[in-house]
């Protein structure tokens, strides 16, 4: 079976806090779990709903990412580059707005961009994790576009087999458009809300569901909008609507919890809170 997620959906409320004398938040942010909801889909609203709200404060208010704030530290997946017998972590980031993301190479690093190919020299095996096949791998490697501006065109070469070459105009530099099967690492810090899934297995052990792992697809760590475009106190609730075809189908009657967590936009990560056992039923 294979889980198909829809929009995530996010409300709020949220009271910033401007009096002479505004409390004292720690600018670690703080939740605490509120509620819980689930609504199945039906034939004619196929999407399962389940809802989790909690409340926050946070002492200097920077919760919240904007739609376009997706450069370092906030880009959603690291590439690799085969360089020196290690592989060195490459990030992404935005050069115009029209554009696509380029590779990012760190200041004096060489090397290639890093695929399935890779692992057939010896020298990166024990960094890179195995690749078994698509479906048993893709939290590691997977068919995708990568953006490479013409400085650093080193890092591709004709072992590459699909290369596009968009020409530049009026003096720009050329663009390079590469398909293949790349290593990736997914970064934490693209989303600001987690949401894990543990399952009772019977005996009152819980063991994580692996949304990944189980259908290729990224869990439901997600991102909520900005709650306020003043510093200082914040304290309100947020309420996450994980929507989806196939929650119920894929649980059933099992006993569930959800673990949540949040961070701020100088990454630091909120305490956890834990819902009570609950079934879907």
């Amino acid at each position: 079976m294979r889980v198909i997620k829809a929009l995530m959906l996010f409300a709020f409320s949220a009271l910033a806090t401007s009096c002479f004398n505004p409390p004292e938040f720690s600018t670690t942010p703080h939740i605490d779990f509120v509620s819980w909801n689930f609504k199945e889909g039906t034939p004619g609203s196929p999407l399962d709903a389940l809802t989790v709200t909690i409340s926050f404060r946070d002492g200097d208010g920077d919760l919240g990412l904007a739609a376009d704030m997706n450069d370092e530290p906030y880009n959603d997946i690291f590439y690799g580059l085969a360089s020196n017998g290690h592989v060195v972590q490459a990030s992404k980031a935005t050069l115009a707005p029209n554009l696509p993301q380029f590779v990012v190479v760190p200041p004096g690093t060489s090397g290639k961009l890093v695929t399935v190919r890779t692992l057939a020299d010896p020298a990166y095996t024990d960094d890179l994790p195995p690749f078994i096949d698509v479906a048993s791998s893709c939290t590691d490697y997977k068919q995708q576009t990568v953006y490479v501006q013409e400085k650093d065109k080193f890092i591709i070469d004709s072992s590459y087999p699909d290369i596009d070459t968009i020409q530049g105009t009026n003096g720009s530099p050329n663009i390079y458009v590469v398909q293949d099967m790349f290593y990736f690492k997914r970064n934490p810090n693209h989303r600001n809300i987690e949401v894990e899934f543990w399952v009772n297995d019977g005996t009152g052990n819980y063991t994580l569901f692996d949304w990944e792992k189980e259908y290729c697809e990224v869990a439901f760590d997600q991102r909520f909008p900005m709650l306020s475009d003043k510093p200082g106190p914040l304290q309100g609730t947020l309420e996450y609507a994980l929507t989806s075809v196939g929650i119920k189908a894929t649980f059933r009657n099992r006993p569930l919890k959800l673990k949540i967590r949040i961070r701020d936009r100088a990454l630091n990560i909120s305490n956890e809170v834990q819902t009570e056992e609950f079934t879907l039923d």
